[in-house]
């Protein structure tokens, strides 16, 4: 089942300034490599959270906008048709730290990242699913001072892949991981889509700008260790070890994208149909 694209971006004449929302993340970098503010084109960057806001109060103009805000406002927003921030299977950087085994995490209080919207939602989800209630502490995304009042923390972007391949222990301890992309495909067997590029319906995206950013897409996914090396530099891990985490995301909304993005959905809005999200026809 996958949503009806419908509607048409404007068409591109003397060209409006358009501000793109650029999440500060090392896996959207592919999605935007080579592309640079210029005539017609502001970009804001921020984390997941800043920007989605932002969108919502058109703020900026188009960005990726974490799922669980584009199903929430799916009556304001419409996506671009083939661009997502996906995974099949483990993301790894998006991961709950625990220091109690998974299935005893009833009754805890999980420290939960303040960047985050649709990894909140999806940690719900799973919990719920696992029959577990837990008490959520919105915190600074600091794994030291989560863990340190918390029994668990949710960690999601760059931070949480370099905690992720740290595995460092913290007071004498080496806490738990739950990868939370691992954990949706055990329980639905889907990908999860953690992000679409959208526009608010009244103000469409220029069909130059669409051009630009396919264009992009295209030249870091070709030039993915170039991309991984310069990723690589900024987080201090291994080009490598970047890389390979890059090479797991599904960049194209493909249908099992849209399959996996409408189950999530009839999660955290039950009763929604796959036309109530909807998509710019290009």
């Amino acid at each position: 089942m996958r949503p009806t694209p419908v509607g048409a971006p404007a068409r591109c004449g003397a060209r409006r300034t358009e501000r793109l929302g650029v999440v500060a993340y090392t896996n959207v970098a592919p999605l935007h490599w080579g592309l640079a503010p210029g005539p017609g084109l502001r970009f804001v960057r921020g984390v997941p959270t800043e920007l989605n806001r932002q969108l919502l109060a058109g703020e900026i103009d188009l960005t990726l906008i974490s799922s669980v805000e584009f199903v929430r406002h799916r009556d304001r927003l419409r996506a671009l048709p083939d661009f997502s921030v996906a995974t099949l299977g483990p993301v790894y950087s998006v991961t709950l730290f625990h220091w109690r085994p998974w299935e005893a995490l009833s009754g805890a209080r999980v420290a939960l990242s303040t960047d985050s919207a649709t990894s909140v939602a999806l940690l719900k989800v799973l919990l719920r699913a696992a029959g577990l209630r837990a008490t959520f502490v919105p915190m600074a995304p600091d794994l030291d001072v989560m863990l340190g009042r918390c029994d668990a923390a949710l960690l999601i972007g760059d931070v949480a892949l370099r905690e992720a391949v740290a595995r460092r222990p913290l007071g004498g301890k080496t806490p738990l991981m739950t990868d939370l992309g691992a954990a949706w495909y055990a329980l639905t067997k889907l990908p999860f889509t953690f992000a679409v590029w959208a526009s608010l319906e009244n103000r469409p995206p220029s069909e130059r700008l669409v051009a630009e950013l396919r264009a992009a897409r295209e030249a870091g996914l070709g030039q993915l260790g170039a991309v991984a090396r310069a990723e690589a530099e900024k987080l201090g891990l291994s080009p490598s070890v970047v890389q390979r985490y890059l090479g797991n995301f599904r960049y194209y909304l493909e249908t099992p994208d849209r399959d996996g993005l409408l189950a999530f959905a009839e999660r955290v809005a039950p009763g929604i149909r796959a036309s109530e999200l909807k998509f710019w026809a290009l």
